[in-house]
């Protein structure tokens, strides 16, 4: 089985390596960590809040921001030269829970979502080296482009575009990139409406520096030539283009119980491959960089929200290596 690479994933690589990490209150949290903390000092270069800079915890009350977690980490990250990349402004998801039960007037929704934006991206002016601006607002498979959300239904599709000219007001010096899963490859056409916003705002000089790329895979699919043939895409319009949350889970068909030898194998290859087809698609200059969606298994999302046990980042829940680093660390030193 391949061995862990001695020397740091960030070092292999002249674009940001990064992880999106858990900060307080999460009982996980990387601030209160050792373990956390050795391995992100070690590997990465860059750090996303996995939770912690959403609109409700930034946001819990209307006009009350708490700034107070995200500032800690940002202060971690600084202290050990590591650049902060903020996720999300606007995401309906993790919206703040007053924001889904407010009822108004469109104005008054336009009022929230302004205020949200400027508060925090002013207070993150020139600290914050990128933002998510704007996170999932496409639908998978509806004919109409647009998810149902409460921007949209309250203020229209027009929300996406203003919230990327508040984002740029608010903060000049910061890369604004929208967000997106199932268009690394997997839904074709659901990057073809992305990308024909994206040619919209760039004709028409609507602020938006790239676009992300949420690689949330398994080791069967999208094939690589759908995945390159996604990066390039984007990569052509002049943008820059990140892998803005990567995993590779490992037992999607539900029989495992525990990460096998074979398992790690073919999960380390899928790595390897990954970060290779991100290196050929994209020319150097555009390249945003990639970040791990969690750091250990013991971190991930996807035994919660899939209910199923897997194993899909970097490091176990014990925070040992394991093949899948030696895996990315090939792919990035560009080996077989």
């Amino acid at each position: 089985m391949a061995q862990a690479p001695s020397v740091g994933l960030h070092t292999l690589a002249d674009f940001p390596v990064g992880v999106a990490v858990p900060i307080d209150p999460w009982p996980n949290s990387v601030l209160q960590s050792p373990q956390r903390q050795a391995l992100v000092e070690q590997h990465f270069s860059s750090l996303t809040a996995e939770n912690g800079m959403k609109m409700a915890y930034l946001q819990p009350e209307p006009g009350q921001f708490e700034f107070g977690a995200a500032d800690a980490l940002l202060a971690y990250a600084k202290a050990h030269g590591l650049i902060l990349h903020g996720h999300a402004l606007v995401w309906h998801t993790q919206a703040a829970p007053w924001m889904d039960a407010h009822q108004g007037p469109a104005g008054s929704f336009t009022e929230i979502l302004d205020a949200h934006i400027q508060t925090v991206a002013e207070h993150f002016a020139g600290q914050v080296h990128s933002w998510d601006v704007v996170n999932e607002a496409f639908t998978d498979d509806s004919p109409s482009a647009y998810r149902s959300t409460i921007w949209l239904d309250n203020i229209g599709p027009g929300y996406i575009e203003r919230a990327f000219r508040l984002a740029r007001a608010a903060d000049p010096s910061a890369e604004l990139y929208y967000n997106d899963y199932n268009i690394s490859g997997a839904l074709p056409a659901k990057l073809e409406r992305v990308l024909a916003m994206l040619d919209d705002f760039l004709a028409r000089g609507v602020p938006i520096d790239g676009l992300g790329f949420q690689v949330h895979i398994d080791t069967d699919s999208p094939s690589l030539s759908a995945m390159y043939d996604a990066f390039a895409s984007a990569a052509k319009r002049g943008v820059k283009v990140r892998i803005s949350e990567l995993d590779i889970a490992v037992n999607q068909s539900e029989q495992y119980r525990a990460l096998t030898p074979e398992l790690a194998r073919l999960q380390a290859e899928r790595y390897r491959q990954v970060v290779q087809v991100y290196l050929q698609a994209v020319p150097p200059a555009q390249r945003g960089g990639i970040t791990l969606w969690g750091l250990t298994d013991g971190d991930s999302w996807i035994p919660g929200f899939k209910q199923r046990p897997d194993w899909p980042l970097l490091f176990d829940d014990s925070f040992a290596a394991k093949p899948a680093l030696a895996g990315m660390a090939n792919g990035l030193r560009g080996q077989p």
